[in-house]
């Protein structure tokens, strides 16, 4: 298991070029990859995305590359020479207009620079590639190893979480038969009463018995109980799987709404305080499985 939260620094050094290799992840449900590439690297977007792909699954994931150190013979030179005339002879005619009488210099000149380009050379993919992929592979790891470390930390918050609701869920199956009673109790006194209310001096007993088996079966929480059971079950083994994220939290959401159909089928103060405090920790449940991968 990993979390999708990260960082990952990388640099490489090859004929005097430093590379550096910046990587974050956060959250996010699917993989959402920005690139922020120096031009030299534009034309590598691709194989840096296929190589993230093919390492991660799930996250925000923010990569920026930086590059120090480019001899000039890396580079091409390009200069405006048109550009270079007009800005020479429009210093030349400020400095007359404000009655300047020293000339214009050669170091003065050089103050300007939007006469002269410098421009990385265009090179073959597979040498460029062999900067970039070093700091790269070097970051990934670092990344990888930083969401394993915050995997496995988030991985006992859940099975804390985890165990408190078993017990929870243990008290509800100890008061069922309790309530169960309570229930078949409060609902012939309530039948009783409403036959005295309509003066109904014989009341055919096996048509009685029968509104309350299907007054009763509304009002039995044993499916909900049971299914319940089975999410805490099947959540507990899927913790064990590497990329469980997506899945943890459809189970979450399994779970809320056993817990709220139990709660309302029971109809027991006891019971619904103790569903109060179930749906507590599959919130908190919910909130630390929006991390995992």
């Amino acid at each position: 298991m990993e979390s999708m939260t990260g960082f990952g620094k990388a640099s490489f050094q090859i004929e005097g070029l430093k590379v550096t290799v910046y990587i974050k992840s956060v959250n996010s449900k699917y993989l959402d990859l920005s690139l922020k590439l120096p031009k030299r690297y534009t034309f590598l977007e691709e194989r840096i995305r296929k190589t993230v792909v093919e390492r991660l699954s799930r996250g925000k994931v923010e990569i920026q590359i930086k590059h120090t150190g480019l001899p000039l013979e890396g580079r091409e030179v390009f200069l405006d020479l048109q550009t270079a005339l007009n800005l020479k002879e429009a210093l030349e005619n400020l400095r007359k207009t404000l009655g300047f009488s020293e000339g214009l210099t050669f170091s003065d000149f050089l103050r300007f620079r939007e006469y002269l380009m410098l421009e990385d050379k265009e090179e073959e993919l597979d040498k460029l590639w062999e900067e970039v992929y070093p700091p790269l592979k070097e970051a990934l790891e670092q990344l990888k190893t930083a969401r394993l470390k915050e995997g496995a930390y988030l991985k006992e918050v859940l099975k804390s979480h985890l165990e408190c609701l078993k017990k929870e869920v243990d008290k509800i199956e100890v008061l069922m038969p309790q309530v169960t009673k309570e229930n078949l109790e409060k609902l012939k006194n309530r039948l009783q009463k409403l036959a005295e209310e309509v003066k109904i001096k014989e009341l055919d007993e096996n048509r009685f018995y029968q509104e309350m088996v299907y007054l009763l079966d509304k009002m039995d929480f044993t499916e909900e109980l049971n299914r319940l059971k089975v999410h805490l079950k099947h959540f507990e083994e899927t913790l064990e799987e590497d990329f469980p994220g997506k899945k943890l939290d459809f189970l979450c959401q399994e779970m809320f709404r056993e817990v709220n159909t139990l709660s309302n089928k029971a109809q027991s103060s006891e019971v619904s305080l103790i569903a109060v405090r179930i749906k507590d920790l599959i919130e908190k449940l919910r909130e630390q499985v929006q991390n995992i991968a």
